[in-house]
């Protein structure tokens, strides 16, 4: 029975495709996307790419992806050009298995049909123009070819979408699987490759829910939607190039993913990712520290110190010259925040409901190349353009079209459609609130250092130890570690310690802080032994130390995250991580929080700097819009109550941050 029923799908699959390849849809048939009981389209008919690909096309590399994607290279393109995006001499494409995503391949086909209609679609070559009549169809005359949509001018959301450019038939493609190469003659959808023009990407692939299409409620209670999305969720569902803090890309030996196969081993890399929360995935998406640390690797090689002296007049040559992990972060975070915004305006502009249901938000960043501080080009111009924001997934989704959908269906379709930019807002909400908490202090007055054991999805406190951070030459430090109030000792009775490092450091110029701590996690010493059984095995786990920066005066309490490595379990553990926590000069903060609100798209009634620089307090305005970032353990009993505070300051937030949009004042900066 399983084998007629794989014959019966893949005879299913096969008539598909041929009538893909027929034209059926040109002949006046229905498209399969839209349902729409009143007045119904004809399917667009299919395109095909217009270039032609080199064969075999050998597998792409792509964090969390479902499907398998393959690099395509042009006929003519020499092969050892493969990276000209990043020289800037070509565009890069990637094919996607249409077979593994033929739902896709209609919603992919609209959305090119019209955009080259509207003119909207990068011309990689020629486009004929055309007359677009104004009168709006009607069920007699519809005509289906998206011609009705030219008085409501481009569709904004369409540039966010990753740039499709039609079907490559029957290219010969090539993988490896299961320790074997395989080979097999496929159909590809073509796209430009998200990761054109960045040496080494950085991918944070977030699944926005719902999860499924039972969506009957109907509630026009805007906080009731919020916390409805936020119950549905935005997991993490692919990391490529994460951080050192986040292991999934390492091999997951205790589920022996590898004994079950690739599939499952793909699977069982993103299981760790289930346990980080949007915030946590935004900090280690913005963890910049090894494209700095690669780029001070090659200028030791350059300039071999002979002392110390010579080592630390070339670290000083290497930060007049270069970004640090702090700087870059604050530039990518605020271009990710205005590619956010825009995001929502497109959507805000889209003339009717959509149905757009689990698809996929992809952050990219470059991590391969440390921005330089000097140059041409200004620093915050270079990471704008290597900072980019993707919207893809559509097998669960359709498009729907003015003027060809029914009443119903638009009916159907407004939930999701609210519950769709609830969690754009949220993304964009987490973002705002990331940078106002770890890129706008003044002094950070306190350091809380917690280890902790992992195994597994679940973490044990095995200690945290706290100081007061003052600015003072280099220090080293060797802090015991404390539990509930009482001392953390090891298996010789001696006290468990962690050795840190800290160091104030300042910017040079131009830059928008005056200074950073840099705080260097050295290791642990006689940390407790777990208790085991005679002759039984100690349990097999890892530890991490977790750092919160804490600037705790009387104008308001702000906090900073950073999150070590995993190590093998050991009584002393070795980490020697850097961690960088930025301060910007008294008196100056009200230029961060301009930033902030520049690229949030609010600038009308410029407030005085006063009032800038009360809404900017720990406690000012913007604190009651964006909360201090909570590090805690998210298995707590009030955890619907912590919902639903966050629904309300995300509805408020992005209400006055719409009341700005539309030149109305706003509320988050309170006139004084």
């Amino acid at each position: 029975q399983s084998r007629l029923l794989k014959k019966l799908q893949k005879l299913t699959l096969l008539f598909c495709q041929r009538a893909m390849g027929l034209g059926l849809s040109s002949t006046g048939a229905t498209c399969c996307v839209d349902r729409s009981g009143e007045i119904r389209r004809p399917a667009c008919p299919l395109q095909l790419c217009y270039l032609d690909f080199r064969k075999p096309a050998e597998a792409a590399q792509a964090g969390g992806a479902q499907a398998r994607l393959f690099r395509l290279v042009p006929v003519g393109c020499d092969s050892s050009k493969r990276q000209a995006s990043v020289a800037g001499s070509g565009p890069e494409w990637i094919g996607k298995d249409v077979s593994t995503c033929y739902n896709e391949a209609d919603f992919y086909n609209e959305v090119l049909h019209l955009r080259r209609l509207q003119q909207q679609d990068p011309p990689l070559q020629p486009v004929p123009c055309k007359t677009l009549p104004m009168e709006p169809p009607t069920p007699d005359n519809a005509s289906g070819d998206g011609s009705s949509l030219s008085k409501d001018g481009p569709w904004r959301i369409f540039d966010f979408m990753v740039s499709y450019h039609g079907l490559a038939r029957s290219c010969m493609c090539s993988w490896h699987a299961d320790g074997k190469e395989k080979q097999r003659t496929c159909d590809l959808l073509v796209f430009r490759s998200p990761f054109e023009g960045l040496a080494r990407p950085r991918m944070l692939d977030l699944e926005l829910g719902p999860r499924t299409l039972a969506l009957q409620a109907r509630d026009d209670n805007k906080i009731a939607s919020v916390v409805l999305a936020l119950q549905e969720g935005i997991s993490v569902d692919g990391f490529l190039a994460p951080p050192a803090s986040i292991p999934s890309e390492s091999t997951t030996l205790d589920l022996r993913g590898w004994s079950w196969g690739d599939t499952v081993q793909a699977r069982a890399k993103r299981l760790p990712l289930q346990k980080l929360s949007l915030s946590q995935a935004l900090a280690a998406f913005i963890d910049l520290r090894a494209p700095i640390a690669e780029e001070k690797v090659w200028l030791s090689d350059e300039t071999v110190a002979s002392n110390r002296v010579t080592a630390a007049r070339s670290w000083d040559n290497f930060r007049h010259r270069f970004l640090c992990g702090a700087e870059y972060a604050e530039l990518a975070l605020l271009a990710l925040t205005q590619q956010l915004a825009e995001l929502l305006k497109a959507c805000e502009e889209v003339p009717v409901p959509q149905k757009w249901v689990q698809t996929s938000l992809a952050l990219l960043v470059e991590v391969g190349v440390a921005p330089p501080r000097t140059g041409p080009i200004h620093p915050a111009t270079w990471v704008s353009s290597r900072v980019k924001l993707q919207v893809f997934g559509w097998g669960k989704s359709r498009l729907s079209l003015p003027h060809c959908i029914s009443s119903d269906d638009m009916q159907d379709n407004v939930l999701p459609w609210k519950i769709y930019q609830h969690h754009i807002s949220r993304v964009l909400w987490e973002s705002a609130r990331l940078y106002f908490h770890s890129f706008c202090a003044q002094a950070w007055t306190k350091l809380q250092i917690e280890v902790f054991e992992v195994c597994g999805k679940s973490s044990v406190l095995i200690g945290s130890a706290s100081m007061q951070l003052e600015k003072s030459a280099s220090d080293s430090r060797s802090l015991p570690l404390q539990l509930e109030d009482q001392p953390v000792v090891g298996s010789d009775g001696q006290a468990s310690k962690v050795v840190l490092n800290m160091t104030f450091l300042p910017c040079p110029e131009p830059s928008n802080f005056v200074g950073f701590w840099q705080i260097c996690v050295q290791r642990a010493e006689n940390l407790p032994r777990p208790p085991t059984a005679a002759g039984a095995a100690a349990p097999s786990g890892s530890l991490v130390v977790k750092i919160i920066a804490v600037e705790d005066t009387s104008l308001g309490y702000r906090t900073s995250y950073a999150r070590t490595r995993e190590v093998v379990k050991t009584e002393n553990p070795m980490w020697k991580e850097d961690f960088e926590f930025p301060v910007v000069q008294v008196g100056k903060i009200s230029a961060s929080v301009m930033r902030l609100l520049d690229v949030l798209g609010v600038r009308a009634d410029r407030p005085t700097a006063e009032a800038m620089a009360a809404a900017a307090a720990p406690n000012g305005s913007l604190s009651s819009y964006l909360p201090p970032l909570n590090y805690q353990s998210e298995s707590t009993n009030n955890a619907k109550e912590a919902v639903r505070d966050a629904a309300i300051g995300q509805v408020a937030f992005i209400s006055e941050l719409q009341s700005g949009w539309q030149g109305h004042k706003t509320g988050l900066i309170a006139q004084v």
